[in-house]
């Protein structure tokens, strides 16, 4: 019989925890011969013992042992090696083994008897799922180079290829979008990567500015009403040299879009009470999620200042239809969390994915809030299915179901779960992704179009989409 080949991971450390000499004998043949470093147990006492002050990548862990069951040790486990990640071994797959395993967050799971083939793959999967994981947190540093707009949808991918192409234009740029979906990142982004990168970068919430917005954008010189006690820059004074970002310029007033369009225009204006004109080099990065081209037909925006700020136009799309997206940018706020406590959160594959299932009207701002409550009040530092629901206020499925929708329902999230891993292994080469999977072209399309995934969403730039 022929075996599945995977590459191994170099160095990659696996534990074996397994009651059954014949079946640790068996694994640790196996997974030697495909290039990992193996170190096994019949005793899961003495495996923990060894644990302590090494560092393994994956454990393989049989549910059922006599001295210590598989839940009791992998619990112990991460609380010496958060870092590894767990596949659970396990002969009888049903609701009373599974539901505990869930629980803790444990979503990899091997099932006697399984062979060579099958045990390689998993390893091979459940390794592949860490790294990518560990990638999309590592690349999200905040001292890296490159952009701050996480994702790996098309849609993001194409917007940062516009951030680098605009961040060396210094014109104006108009980002149109929700609320939440990143606009203020994406401006962030542009001035990082320009010329002025060493200058300051001023975001101004047109919204909150009301009466005050002339004096509060120009500034003004003592006296020139009640109560200015004292001269101001202002916001674009106070800008000079670097870039200001008007988020909501909907909102400004029609006599101070006036103003705006002039400084736009040649870079001059006046300070409230002042006649001389002042000058300040200043780059205009403005945002709205507004309809601007309505406003204009209406008179509330005025359409000379709505061309000029749209020398360049950026246009965000709504998280619901960038799923893909949601992923990484769980695994990115999960290591800000962390990085702010000096802890290390991880979450399991299915609490990751009844976000991704979740509808986000509030868009990014609002995964973020809910994800930060989640963690903040999770029962341990691996993020559990209870975790999100006691969070979200979503019922097991169990209690609203009958026994068979219940069943359609695990078996829904046992295929999402399944074809993320499988299109992120892939990376948008369908070829890549039907060699994993064993599935028939069409019955792979079918699957992923009722999931509402994408392979586009998964393209990696080495592998042009088929």
């Amino acid at each position: 019989m022929s075996t599945y080949s995977a590459p191994a991971v170099k160095n990659a450390h696996i534990l074996v925890v397994d009651d059954e000499p014949s079946i640790v004998d068996f694994i640790s043949a196996a997974l030697c011969a495909g290039g990992y470093q193996v170190e096994g147990h019949c005793d899961p006492r003495a495996a923990l013992k060894s644990a302590r002050g090494k560092v393994f990548d994956l454990a393989l862990v049989d549910i059922n042992m006599p001295e210590m069951n598989g839940i009791d040790f992998s619990k112990k486990l991460l609380e010496i090696s958060l870092g590894t990640e767990i596949v659970i071994i396990t002969g009888v797959p049903d609701e009373e083994n599974l539901d505990p395993c869930l629980r803790l967050g444990l979503t990899h799971f091997l099932f006697k008897p399984f062979n060579e083939s099958q045990l390689i793959y998993t390893i091979y999967a459940a390794l592949h799922f860490k790294r990518l994981r560990n990638a999309f947190v590592a690349s999200s540093a905040g001292d890296r180079k490159g952009s701050g707009y996480i994702g790996v949808s098309m849609s993001t991918r194409d917007i940062r290829e516009e951030i680098a192409t605009l961040a060396g234009l210094d014109i104006p740029v108009l980002i149109l979008g929700k609320s939440g979906t990143g606009k203020e990142i994406i401006a962030r982004d542009i001035h990082r990567n320009s010329g002025r990168s060493a200058a300051v970068f001023m975001p101004v919430n047109c919204a909150v500015l009301g009466s005050l917005a002339e004096t509060e954008l120009f500034g003004h010189v003592s006296g020139a009403f009640t109560g200015a006690v004292k001269s101001t820059k202002g916001y674009i004074g106070t800008a000079d040299g670097g870039t200001i970002f008007f988020d909501e310029v909907g909102e400004l007033p029609l006599d101070v879009q006036a103003k705006l369009l002039r400084f736009l225009d040649d870079g001059e204006y006046s300070r409230v009470g002042e006649a001389k004109i002042s000058r300040a080099d200043v780059r205009v990065v403005a945002a709205t999620n507004r309809d601007l081209e309505a406003m204009c037909a209406a008179g509330t925006f005025r359409e000379d200042l709505y061309f000029r700020l749209s020398a360049s136009i950026i246009r965000t799309t709504p998280l619901d239809e960038r799923k893909g997206d949601i992923l990484p940018l769980i695994w990115h706020f999960l290591d800000l969390f962390g990085t702010a406590k000096n802890v290390t959160y991880e979450i399991s594959a299915d609490a990751a994915s009844m976000l991704i299932e979740k509808d986000w009207p509030g868009n990014v701002r609002q995964l973020k809030q809910t994800l930060y409550r989640i963690s903040q009040m999770a029962t341990s530092r691996k993020i559990s299915v209870a975790d999100v629901r006691r969070v979200l206020g979503t019922a097991g499925p169990v209690a609203a179901m009958t026994y068979k929708d219940a069943k359609d329902k695990a078996l829904e999230e046992f295929d999402r779960e399944y074809l993320l891993k499988i299109l992120g292994l892939s990376q948008g080469s369908l070829q890549q992704a039907l060699k994993l999977s064993g599935m028939h072209k069409k019955n792979f399309y079918t699957k992923i179009k009722e999931l509402g995934l994408a392979m586009k969403d998964f393209a990696s730039p080495r592998h042009p989409r088929e």
